[in-house]
């Protein structure tokens, strides 16, 4: 029904909660989206997961919407941030685990129980990293750059319980799932002295 009006007049319904808008503005530039998201991340789940994030934020956004450029432009940029916004995570993750085995290398250990350690340090951030990825990012912004649940309620837009209740599963989850008890040692240890 839409697919013949402009971008302006897409923007125009959708701003007035147009459905249909909305729906024919994803049909237009889904796809070419999704191809671009994906050459840069190369993860088909991940790509799909930005291009959702990327049109919730559209709708969401819609009433205070204002296009300095043309709504592909808009569009790309948006995915352009969330991209950055990706890779960015995964520096920092990477930056705590260099900063976790450098630690280790600093203490007066035997070798063997250097090696233990990092293979225990190695283990454990490999449980955290297959943490859903909003669970992942407050569990690191609590324990590894020791945000409260304010501070981070307030840096992601969520409730405080909802903060609470992600921190409290991903503990769940590291305790079940990779419920070897020097993990959890581990991860006590690291909250408390790094």
């Amino acid at each position: 029904m839409y697919s013949s009006y402009s971008d302006n007049q897409l923007i125009s319904l959708l701003k007035s909660d147009d459905s249909a808008a909305f729906n024919a503005i994803y049909d237009r530039y889904s796809k070419m989206l999704y191809l671009f998201i994906h050459s840069k991340l190369d993860a088909s789940e991940i790509s799909k997961d930005v291009l959702q994030e990327l049109f919730i934020s559209l709708w969401e956004k819609r009433h205070s919407l204002i296009l300095k450029e043309s709504l592909k432009a808009y569009l790309y940029q948006v995915a352009r941030h969330k991209i950055i916004d990706i890779y960015r995570k995964n520096a920092t993750y990477r930056k705590y685990l260099q900063q976790l085995i450098e630690h280790f290398d600093a203490q007066p250990h035997s070798i063997t129980e250097t090696v233990d350690n990092k293979a225990r340090t190695q283990e454990l951030f490999e449980a955290i990293n297959h943490l859903p990825d909003r669970m992942k990012e407050i569990f690191m912004l609590s324990r590894f750059e020791n945000l409260t649940v304010e501070q981070i309620s307030t840096h992601l837009g969520l409730s405080q319980q909802t903060v609470k209740n992600q921190i409290t599963k991903a503990l769940k989850i590291l305790r079940t799932s990779y419920a070897r008890t020097d993990l959890i040692v581990l991860l006590i240890y690291i909250y408390l002295f790094i």
